[in-house]
């Protein structure tokens, strides 16, 4: 009786072992758990985009048929190069009118500053004669009075010597007058031919612009993206000028990656970026993070924010834009840390992680806690030592 409850008790006692052990796999290789450096990094999906400024909209403000088109898609042009001629003979009309306008201004504003003057100056001889004439007939007065007092004189030549004074006075006075009216009518008419100079002047500049309008030049240096507009169709200025061509200058482009709103806070200005396009799998151009634009994008329901990436790679015959881009943000560095081949974490059924840690020639399960994972390497935080040996899968 007694053989059998032994035997009894050792069955379950190795049935319990068995069922205790979990059976380990054969492990691929195996890695040495030591310290370095990791990064945390964001990864992100953008496009490759002209830089503000870099791509403009070269279009009309003014209404008419185009005459002329110089370029076509894939063009160069050079900043100030004459891309298309609208229709302009009626503006040319306009500003010939305006110009012949403007020189008759000219010349009425002439003829009014030589003209007057004139007038102005021949008067002021007038009023200076009669102040003449009037002090010589005060004088005359004065000695006729002084000889009739001694009865040299009768008193009719005295009535006529002051009636002759009052003359001249009267005729000073006159004079005066026509002066003051001379001069004030010369202030009038040269405001008035001043005005109509400036507002000939006005219409003639607002002419010549207009004309200048029919004459579409580059404004940047760059390669024609597009042309939407083509020789002899009509365009229509309104509140948006039309579109006749697209530069896009290649040599100021950046980067705009899509960020999730889970990793944004990660994002930093300064920050090392990498990237790569599917034009050119394998080649791996730098950048840096220049700017996160606060402005959500809402895609599928996703909150994604565009952040701005300079690019420090020289890039020009390489990429163009609207390129799509793999976006690696380096948001951080740890030196002097433990760390693993991501090959040696596993994630059990619970969650949790785990690493197998070769002791006494065996490979033992054992959780781990982790923290930064890139490169192919994770940070231990808790669970290994430094020098110990894992398993890698």
């Amino acid at each position: 009786m007694k053989r059998w409850v032994i035997l009894s008790l050792a069955l379950l006692a190795f049935l319990g072992c068995s069922r205790g052990k979990e059976k380990v796999p054969v492990p691929r290789g195996k890695a040495r758990v030591h310290r370095g450096s990791i990064r945390l990094e964001v990864t992100a999906t953008g496009a490759v985009k002209p830089q503000v400024g870099a791509e403009v909209r070269v279009g009309s403000r003014i209404s008419g048929k185009v005459e002329r088109l110089f370029v076509q898609a894939g063009d160069r042009v050079e900043r100030g190069q004459l891309v298309a001629v609208i229709e302009h003979k009626d503006l040319e009309a306009r500003m010939k009118a305006a110009r012949r306008d403007m020189e008759g201004a000219e010349a009425t504003l002439g003829k009014v500053k030589e003209v007057y003057p004139a007038k102005i100056e021949a008067q002021r001889a007038v009023v200076r004669r009669y102040r003449a004439e009037v002090s010589l007939a005060r004088l005359e007065y004065k000695r006729i009075k002084a000889l009739l007092r001694e009865e040299l004189v009768s008193q009719d030549d005295l009535d006529r010597a002051e009636r002759d004074l009052k003359v001249k006075r009267a005729q000073l006075g006159e004079a005066l007058n026509t002066l003051r009216s001379l001069e004030d009518e010369y202030r009038r008419e040269l405001q008035k031919a001043r005005a109509d100079m400036g507002a000939a002047r006005q219409r003639y500049k607002e002419a010549r612009v207009r004309l200048k309008y029919a004459y579409i030049y580059a404004p940047i240096a760059g390669v024609v993206s597009s042309v939407t507009t083509q020789e002899g169709e009509t365009v229509v200025a309104g509140l948006n000028a039309p579109t006749f061509i697209t530069v896009v200058d290649l040599s100021r482009l950046q980067v705009d990656a899509y960020v999730d709103e889970t990793d944004i806070g990660k994002i930093r200005p300064g920050q090392q970026v990498r990237f790569t396009v599917d034009a050119y799998p394998d080649k791996v151009f730098r950048g840096v993070v220049k700017t996160v634009y606060p402005g959500a994008i809402i895609r599928n329901n996703v909150v994604f924010y565009d952040t701005a990436i300079e690019i420090k790679t020289p890039y020009r015959g390489l990429l163009k834009p609207e390129m799509t881009a793999d976006v690696t943000v380096i948001a951080g560095e740890k030196r002097g840390v433990l760390v693993v081949p991501s090959s040696a974490v596993k994630i059990g059924m619970d969650g949790k992680s785990y690493c197998f840690v070769q002791e006494k020639g065996k490979w033992v399960k054992r959780e781990v806690k982790t923290g930064w994972e890139s490169e192919g390497k994770v940070e231990i935080l808790q669970g290994l030592r430094e020098g110990e040996v894992v398993a890698l899968w």
